[in-house]
């Protein structure tokens, strides 16, 4: 007689299908809130990989197939303390999605030097937030789209006036195991109208 294995109470939520809008011939469910379910599916994995409570996960720990459900809509940024104690963030690779959320693949360029000053203030308030907690900082909210570059986040290049949802979580990574060096932005956007 065998015995069945239990399921591990460890077990990551893989992330559900998210876009901008439903294919054509689909139904919209609303009550399915696909960002915030791959959201918290991130959050999980994230968690699995701190080495100890307080801990952060390496950066080196997280396997690109292993990320490629969130990749379209994943940031990773390095980040480097300023000398008036705050912080720069340089963007080591942009998904997609998160291109047009951001107004264009910035890889490689300083946030700063990337975005305006109105565009950057919220990223980096959220950004700083998650160094100074060590540990994921999720906004969720509304921002206003249109005119010919993104004001906010969320706000896509020439696109019509509006508003968006604008869900993203800010994860902190270590490269060697103590200080938040490098962040996992997890971002997406929906037009509401």
């Amino acid at each position: 007689m065998s015995a069945t294995p239990k399921a591990s109470s460890h077990a990551i939520e893989m992330p559900a299908p998210y876009g901008l809008a439903p294919a054509p011939g689909l139904r919209w469910n609303p009550e399915v809130d696909f960002a915030a379910r791959n959201i918290r599916a991130l959050i999980d994995l994230w968690k699995a990989r701190r080495p100890t409570r307080r801990g952060l996960p390496s950066f080196r720990g997280f396997d690109g197939l292993e990320l490629r459900p969130w990749a379209d809509n994943l940031i990773v940024l390095d980040t480097e303390p300023t000398l008036f104690g705050g912080h720069s963030y340089r963007y080591r690779m942009v998904g997609p999605a998160a291109s047009t959320v951001e107004g264009g693949n910035f890889t490689g360029l300083y946030l700063q030097d990337a975005l305006s000053s109105a565009q950057a203030a919220p990223r980096v308030r959220l950004y700083d937030r998650a160094l100074q907690f060590r540990a994921p900082v999720e906004v969720r909210g509304r921002v206003a789209l249109g005119g010919t570059s993104p004001a906010t986040p969320g706000t896509a290049p020439g696109s019509a006036p509006g508003t968006a949802r604008w869900d993203t979580v800010a994860l902190p990574l270590s490269y060697v195991g103590e200080r938040a060096d490098h962040l996992m932005v997890l971002t997406y956007v929906e037009a509401l109208d």
